[in-house]
């Protein structure tokens, strides 16, 4: 009987995402409706608008829509819109709200408050994506 020595391998979310562009995300928010919606708010532990952005994106290996990886400077809030395709073709939408000046554990720590929407096409699909936030 062979032996091998496996790997350590880590899937994440973003391995079950395709990024996709939506030229009009609002449009295609409102399309896949809210019948599969998921809403939380989180407090993250992230110093700035720019770096939570880059985040979440890497977290949700999803498509940016809209410029909205763009944070304008001196802005205490941001909105970011994601697009992408999950597992079995079915489209996944997120908007992140976020704002500095959340609470964290450490008073002397910068966080942010994010309140996170998904919508999709699959309810599966819903709770996979807020998953990667948690």
């Amino acid at each position: 009987a062979d032996e091998f020595v496996l790997e350590d391998v880590e899937v994440s979310v973003s391995d079950h995402v395709q990024k996709v562009l939506k030229p009009n995300w609002s449009a295609s928010w409102e399309e896949i409706g809210a019948e599969n919606e998921l809403e939380d708010t989180y407090t993250l532990p992230i110093p700035t608008l720019e770096e939570c952005v880059k985040k979440i994106i890497s977290y949700m290996g999803m498509q940016p829509c809209e410029r909205s990886d763009k944070v304008p400077d001196g802005k205490a809030s941001h909105a970011l819109y994601l697009a992408g395709v999950y597992r079995g073709g079915h489209d996944v939408l997120v908007r992140a709200k976020m704002a500095l000046g959340g609470t964290s554990s450490d008073p002397g720590a910068q966080a942010i408050t994010m309140q996170l929407t998904i919508r999709s096409t699959d309810e599966s699909a819903v709770q996979v994506i807020a998953s990667a936030v948690e």
